[in-house]
């Protein structure tokens, strides 16, 4: 389970509800949004692939449905 940035990209600018139900995800999601909204460079999208592929590898397991529809936008 792996994002790369133009996935991540969509997932910062998606404006509409979020279906993410693992908390640790939704709350960096939310810090994350704030961030790229400060500065929408690929350098920060990149680091902020990084962030949400170490969130998806540390708690794989429970993820597999937040993965999957963050795929689909």
């Amino acid at each position: 389970m792996r994002l790369d940035d133009e996935q991540t990209k969509k997932l910062l600018e998606y404006a509409g509800p979020v279906r993410i139900r693992q908390l640790s995800l939704n709350m960096a999601l939310t810090r994350l949004k704030t961030i790229y909204r400060a500065n929408p460079s690929s350098a920060t999208i990149s680091k902020c692939t990084a962030e949400i592929n170490a969130i998806f590898d540390k708690f794989a397991i429970i993820m597999q449905s937040d993965f999957d529809w963050i795929t689909k936008l």
